[in-house]
């Protein structure tokens, strides 16, 4: 009888043995398989079975969707699996992926401190800055926070909060040394955030620019600009001081992405790094490339044939394509020569053909090039009509430019072909040198204190 009932128990012990592990082996699947639901996770939770969860998550690769499901559960309440869910995704499609920062704020949440950094990082790529300042302040004692929480900082132009942040920076390299910090503070100092030393100019070019960016991305890309072989045929006039950083707060620029970059230009007096330049080249976030008298400005997005074109006009070159018509130049007949490559003048003439090709070559800075078999004009009823004919392209005359367009005056170019004053992609002519090399300093844009009396002047 004894023997009975011993064999009894233990068949009910093996059975509910047998049940245990068939109901734990079912939750795992359940959880592997991604089908697991609330009830489901709080019994594994309440059993302490998540030791399997991550014995089972660390036979696959995360590239399974066994590891991937499995990750969804831990990460709930694990920071750094949710982490690697996070890197996961990253590798897999990308930054622009909302999984990416939803699992990174999930492990911000758990407390994993590179999550932060992480999704600091995104929130910088995209323009977000106060979102990457709020991450990155609570953690700045990290170096790697730090030096991007500077980043974030110097793009904003927050000067005494930069201010603090480099204080902070050099007390942390000072006790604990390190390479990346080293290199930052060397960023810094390169692009005088630092400090704000004056620096000479090259002395051996007819005019010098001091060109500055306002984040350090874009100081470093106005030095790729600066050094482009594109600019090669204009480095005999133009010489660049190191480019340096300016507070987009200071700039205070007012334009939206398609209008011409405008910021305030009484600002530059106040500037100490401004030397003896000529000119000043700003490039801001957003807005059309333009020069205004002595300042040029271009955007983040603008190549070397932009910047070429921009500089070319500093140097006395005007566009040929069409200028609005509020344009100073396009509001009458030129007084006098005022660019190396276009001429408004008349649009029809009278008096012998000899005296009128004779007013009209005074007017043009090329004339010397233009040849005497070349026509100037052509015979109509309203008198002599100003332009070289279409089948003499190839040679140097006066070629009708989209410049102006009016009905008694009329833009003019030496060249039927198009230039880079008219296509940034296009080349510039070896005549358009020959003219600057002849006359460099005749239609040079004026110094940049120009700008800053009318931007004075303006605001009284």
């Amino acid at each position: 009888m004894k023997y009975k009932v011993s064999l009894t128990i233990i068949s009910l012990l093996t059975v509910i043995s047998i049940s245990s592990f068939v109901s734990v082996n079912s939750l795992i699947k359940a959880v592997e398989n991604g089908y697991a639901n609330h009830s489901q996770l709080t019994v594994i939770e309440k059993l302490g079975l998540n030791t399997l969860l991550y014995k089972h998550l660390n036979t696959y690769v995360d590239n399974d969707p066994r590891w991937q499901n499995i990750a969804k559960s831990l990460a709930k309440s694990d920071g750094e699996v949710a982490f690697k869910l996070a890197q996961y995704y990253k590798n897999k499609q990308g930054d622009n992926n909302q999984n990416i920062e939803l699992w990174l704020a999930q492990a911000i949440r758990l407390g994993h401190q590179q999550a932060r950094i992480d999704l600091a990082k995104i929130y910088f790529s995209h323009n977000k800055l106060l979102a990457a300042k709020k991450l990155l302040l609570p953690i700045s004692s990290n170096g790697s926070a730090l030096t991007l929480l500077l980043e974030v900082l110097i793009s904003i132009g927050e000067k005494p909060e930069i201010d603090r942040y480099i204080k902070q920076l050099e007390t942390i390299n000072a006790d604990k040394p390190s390479e990346e910090l080293e290199y930052f503070s060397k960023k810094l100092l390169r692009y005088n955030v630092l400090n704000t030393p004056n620096i000479p100019s090259q002395a051996n070019c007819l005019a010098s620019i001091a060109p500055y960016a306002t984040n350090l991305s874009d100081l470093a890309y106005f030095e790729e600009l600066i050094s482009s072989s594109t600019l090669a045929t204009l480095q005999p006039y133009l010489c660049f001081s190191p480019v340096q950083y300016i507070s987009k707060i200071t700039l205070a620029c007012q334009q939206n992405t398609n209008e011409a970059i405008r910021c305030d230009e009484s600002i530059w007096p106040n500037n100490k790094r401004v030397s003896v330049e000529r000119f000043i080249a700003v490039l801001v976030e957003k807005g059309g490339a333009n020069v205004n008298a002595g300042i040029l400005y271009i955007d983040r997005h603008d190549n070397a044939e932009v910047f070429y074109h921009e500089l070319a006009h500093l140097l006395g070159f005007i566009d040929e394509y069409a200028l609005p018509k509020n344009h100073s130049r396009c509001l009458a007949v030129q007084n006098a020569m005022f660019s190396h490559n276009v001429a408004i003048l008349p649009r029809f003439y009278q008096g012998s053909r000899e005296k009128v090709r004779a007013v009209i070559l005074s007017e043009l800075p090329w004339a010397k090039y233009i040849s005497r078999k070349t026509s100037l004009v052509t015979h109509t009823g309203q008198g002599w009509k100003l332009g070289t004919v279409s089948k003499e392209g190839d040679s140097v005359g006066a070629f009708i430019a989209e410049s102006c367009n009016e009905k008694d005056f009329v833009a003019i170019k030496p060249l039927k072909q198009r230039t880079r004053m008219r296509y940034y992609q296009t080349g510039f002519p070896a005549l358009y040198l020959q003219l600057l090399a002849d006359n460099p300093e005749k239609f040079l844009m004026p110094h940049y204190l120009h700008n800053v009396s009318l931007a004075i002047e303006a605001k009284k």
